[in-house]
């Protein structure tokens, strides 16, 4: 009986392996390589004859790599307009023989015309489409040129322009904070959300979008076609409403606790400047609503160095450090209640998403505003107190000025 066992259990661990061989070893769901394009950027402009203008940028993997170039375009630019975005993006092949594959997209870049408008009726088939993850970039192509021509120019460093943007707008949040980390996810998330209103990094470009597509550009040590990442674009209920500048976008980022590391200039004495490079940086928001009127303590901690300085100094006298973090601080405090209220009265929109933080610490006040939908006018009328903190630990490789002596 056990040797007969044996001998059927043997029987049916082939029969299974034999099963899975077969399912397995199918073709009838194959992709071949040779027959797929990468998009990795997609722009949305008017169109002239439609409602929009679709672009979108494919690679050529051979012509990325210096190996199997062979002086080819290394991407493909191609546009084609219709009435939907979900319609025009099974249209591409018109004028592509390959099938586009929207999986590893880096940039999505809207017009502003079209930012203007609104970007919720495209946002919705972007949002849900199966085929597209949602961590992508969104930009928004300030007016001059169209969206669709900042996926022409490539340069030295990446030769698609999708990639070569995507990477500008990660570096430069990290060393800078001048451009918001603001995925789809997260754009959908603030649209969403009752006590925040979303903003976008805006770019322009600068020069010919035709010379832009030439490989001369990319092989330029100063290339005549560039795209620039200038300032930042505000939303309210999807729709754009204003740019604030790129220091502006640092102010943001400080009262979200998003600053990585930036430099802050300013002056120290008779018109000269220092500059103080922050290292680490922290921020506390406090929110309570008295008598109808929602107060708000923001908190900035950061920790630096000098990075250079003009003012002839000690800076082994601790008053010195103390003298300038004074400086720092009552700067960037004007600063950034300048620019809370400049949002409040030009945009009328709370970007900042303080809105959010009362909802979290107050919601039975917030009630009300999430109800009527009203933040955006109780936001105005806020009363904000910001305190914000240099800490300088210490002065680069030296104490004093190389040529103090002299």
């Amino acid at each position: 009986m056990i040797l007969e066992s044996r001998v059927y259990m043997r029987i049916i661990k082939i029969i299974i392996i034999v099963h899975i061989a077969i399912l397995l070893s199918g073709c009838w769901d194959r992709i071949e390589l040779a027959r797929q394009s990468i998009v990795t950027g997609m722009a949305v402009d008017k169109g002239k004859n439609s409602k929009y203008r679709l672009t979108v940028e494919t690679t050529e993997a051979r012509e990325m790599t210096p190996k199997t170039t062979s002086g080819n375009a290394p991407s493909n630019v191609y546009s084609i307009e219709g009435d939907t975005i979900a319609e025009l993006t099974t249209k591409l092949n018109r004028g592509i023989a390959t099938h586009p594959i929207y999986s590893h997209m880096y940039i999505l870049a809207i017009s502003e015309e079209i930012a203007e408008e609104g970007l919720i009726e495209f946002l919705d088939f972007v949002d849900r489409n199966r085929e597209m993850r949602d961590d992508f970039n969104i930009v928004v192509v300030k007016n001059g040129s169209n969206a669709g021509d900042i996926l022409q120019v490539i340069n030295m460093y990446k030769k698609s322009a999708s990639l070569k943007l995507a990477r500008q707008l990660d570096t430069m949040e990290k060393d800078y904070g001048a451009a918001p980390d603001l995925k789809l996810n997260d754009f959908v998330r603030v649209y969403n959300a009752k006590g925040q209103s979303p903003a976008l990094p805006a770019v322009r470009l600068i020069g010919s979008a035709k010379k832009g597509g030439n490989v001369e550009n990319s092989k330029s040590e100063a290339p005549d076609t560039k795209v620039d990442v200038e300032s930042l674009a505000v939303f309210k209920q999807g729709k754009l409403v204003g740019y604030a500048s790129l220091q502006e976008v640092r102010y943001l980022l400080f009262v979200q606790n998003k600053i990585k590391t930036t430099t802050l200039s300013t002056n120290c004495k008779d018109n000269k400047k220092f500059t103080y490079e922050i290292t680490h940086s922290k921020t506390g928001v406090t929110a309570k609503e008295k008598n109808n009127v929602p107060h708000f303590h923001i908190k900035i901690r950061t920790e630096g160095y000098l990075d250079g300085i003009e003012c002839l100094e000690n800076f082994t006298d601790i008053r010195s450090s103390e003298m300038l973090e004074k400086k720092l601080n009552s700067m960037m405090e004007k600063n950034i209640k300048a620019f809370i209220q400049k949002a409040s009265t030009d945009f009328k929109a709370d970007i900042f998403g303080l809105g959010e933080i009362l909802r979290d610490q107050d919601y039975k006040q917030f009630k009300k505003y999430e109800t009527d939908n009203t933040w955006d006018e109780a936001f105005a009328k806020s009363k904000i107190d910001i305190s914000f903190h240099a800490e300088i630990k210490r002065g680069g490789l030296r104490t004093n000025r190389f040529n103090e002596s002299r």
